[in-house]
């Protein structure tokens, strides 16, 4: 069988996926290693927290539409992720076949489930039920190697690889980081099976 995998990360108004929204999504096709990132605006009655934009750069006018800058890049949800789903519809697979990659990965998947549900599309939901987590695959490695890190998060994991993140907190960046996180992971397991 066939698999294609999708690095994914999203930057939300918040951290209830029920109550905040997507604002930013990234998603990386290893197939053929192309990256593609939407920003969206969010709903009327979805809930801002402003903790989140400090930690992502978004700004609640641009997200709003008081901007020039806010109307030209935050785009309607549902149209957007009719894009999404024709881009993907490229990978030429079903959609059982396609896996979810990212750093806490479980989170990104809900916000993604949730945006299609609040967009009426939950039909057309264009990913399967497998992920994975970088940050669980390198639990795994470290607990079976007897070396834990002090913590998990995408800062460590790009401090023990090497790996540059100059524009952390934003879906492209992050996708990018972890894409090298996880092909590390890759090539750790590859050279060890021989």
């Amino acid at each position: 069988m066939n698999y294609v995998l999708y690095v994914a990360d999203v930057e939300t108004t918040g951290l209830d996926s029920r109550l905040h929204d997507v604002i930013e999504l990234s998603l990386h096709r290893l197939s053929d290693d192309v990256q593609k990132t939407w920003q969206l605006k969010p709903r009327a009655d979805a809930v801002i927290d402003p903790v989140a934009l400090r930690i992502n750069g978004h700004k609640i006018e641009d997200l709003t539409h008081q901007t020039k800058h806010g109307r030209d890049t935050y785009r309607d949800a549902a149209t957007v992720l009719v894009e999404i789903e024709n881009w993907m519809a490229e990978d030429g697979v079903p959609t059982e076949q396609r896996v979810l990659v990212g750093q806490n990965i479980n989170f990104d998947k809900d916000m993604f489930e949730q945006l299609w549900i609040k967009c009426s599309q939950k039909d057309t939901f264009p990913f399967g039920r497998r992920i994975m987590d970088t940050m669980q695959i390198q639990f795994f490695m470290d607990w079976c190697q007897g070396e834990m890190l002090p913590g998990y998060s995408l800062a460590n994991l790009i401090k023990k690889y090497g790996v540059k993140n100059e524009k952390a907190h934003t879906a492209e960046a992050d996708v990018k980081a972890t894409k090298e996180v996880f092909e590390k992971q890759v090539e750790f397991f590859k050279k060890k099976l021989g």
